[in-house]
């Protein structure tokens, strides 16, 4: 009977654990299966599982938007706010989903968005030490601008590892117009232009060791929405390398300083972006400057972007913006949701993301016939300019010659008149000097 209530206590004291059912695989994988949330300073611990016969005990709801088939039975029970529905997702929305009857189903939102998300998960851990975006930014370069440019005898300044082929976005179209003005080279699976590098003894280069040689590297992203932004920017400048970026209109809490990449969106064509490019390659002086921040030895509160620090350099124990953070949120509503301390309200919707541009690029491949209607503007432009002050000019000597011209018929009138005047006098007086002389005469008579 002791041993009985003794376990019993036992049991009692162990921190209670509350289970999250997820309704979905992750892309086809079980990776969520039997994960224990216990590291969040909370007096309680969560259990993530895909057993739905934890569905009545489970307050909290995940489904993985890109493998979600609409097909959750039970939407009362999240109408009556028994159940919190939560979209997890850490892609960019497919179009589907900016269809708001599909995303009105859903009360909470697990993504990298800062603006929308209840529970956010960047792309990059909080904090800083081993593995966080912080440490990657004030990694020292893999090597020395004099290295950098041993390697440019053999390799491109631009480099760009790429898998996805056809990016909704359409930035292949935008590469493919740069590479008219500049090299690339292009490792991966799409529009390959350079075999993957080996060591000596046979093994592959890593992701870093390729990209660290050159100068700059693409970091585009394959969608155009606010807070996309993934390992794409981590992965240069963790090697010492200048990020060409393409992805949100705002990149200023990812930055490690404002003169630290370069954007797409600052350029008006890709030419005058490889021009830019092509300056900083001759110029070491000027190219070092966006990398100051790495030699720097200031610390990092006067160093790093504001924006960056107040997203990232957060004080240990504070759950930021990146996975274990964001489970931490969810357990903690779990737990709030049940034990009653939750404020549920059963109206909220995440609603459509309509941040995204799908198409930036989808028209860069007439770049050149833009570029040369440009340049035929220009010309008509100078041409009208030049027409415009050769036919001011003819218009002033013909309106100078005009204007001597009338004076000359001017004068010429009225010499006319006045000669015309004296001859008239003349022959009034011839007139006169005849009529007394015909008086005269006949006096005497």
């Amino acid at each position: 009977m002791a041993e009985i209530t003794s376990a019993l206590q036992e049991r009692q004291d162990q921190p209670k654990e509350y289970p999250i059912l997820w309704w979905t695989t992750w892309f086809g994988e079980t990776l969520e299966e039997g994960r224990i949330i216990n590291n969040c300073g909370l007096p309680y611990s969560c259990k993530f599982t895909l057993d739905r016969n934890w569905y009545n005990d489970s307050k909290i709801i995940i489904a993985h938007a890109p493998s979600f088939q609409f097909d959750f039975p039970y939407l009362d029970d999240v109408k009556s706010g028994r159940k919190a529905l939560l979209l997890n997702t850490l892609e960019a929305p497919q179009e589907f989903q900016i269809n708001s009857k599909w995303t009105d189903i859903f009360t909470h939102m697990w993504s990298y968005s800062f603006g929308t998300a209840d529970f956010i998960e960047s792309y990059f851990a909080a904090g800083r030490g081993r593995g966080t975006f912080i440490e990657s930014i004030l990694a020292k370069p893999m090597y020395t601008i004099q290295e950098k440019n041993a390697f440019r005898k053999d390799l491109a300044p631009i480099a760009w590892i790429v898998s996805n082929c056809r990016a909704r976005n359409g930035r292949h179209h935008y590469v493919e117009q740069l590479l008219k003005y500049i090299k690339v080279d292009i490792y991966g699976k799409c529009m390959t232009n350079r075999e993957w590098p080996v060591h000596p003894d046979g093994r592959a280069f890593d992701a870093q060791e390729v990209m660290g040689r050159y100068k700059f590297y693409l970091s585009i992203e394959n969608n155009n929405c606010d807070d996309y932004v993934t390992e794409k920017i981590q992965r240069p400048y963790s090697v010492g390398v200048v990020p060409i970026l393409d992805g949100p209109k705002d990149y200023s809490r990812f930055l490690a300083t404002n003169h630290s990449s370069i954007r797409l969106d600052d350029f008006a064509t890709s030419k005058q972006l490889a021009l830019r490019i092509l300056q900083l390659d001759r110029d070491d002086a000027a190219y070092m400057k966006y990398l100051d921040y790495k030699e720097s030895s200031t610390p990092i509160e006067s160093l790093l972007n504001p924006r960056l620090l107040e997203t990232y350099d957060l004080p240990q124990g504070t759950w930021g913006p990146d996975g274990d953070g964001a489970r931490c949120g969810i357990c903690k509503m779990a737990h709030d949701m049940a034990e009653g301390t939750y404020q549920f309200n059963s109206s909220k919707i995440i609603g459509a993301d309509r941040t995204c541009d799908f198409t930036k690029w989808a028209s860069i491949s007439q770049e050149a016939e833009l570029i040369r209607r440009e340049t035929q503007l220009y010309w008509w432009i100078i041409a009208l300019v030049v027409l415009a002050v050769l036919t001011t000019a003819i218009g002033i000597i013909i309106c100078y010659k005009s204007r001597r011209a009338r004076r000359s018929l001017q004068v010429l009138r009225s010499n006319l008149t006045l000669s015309g005047r004296r001859e008239k006098k003349m022959a009034n007086d011839s007139t006169s000097t005849e009529d007394y002389q015909l008086l005269t005469s006949q006096a005497e008579d």
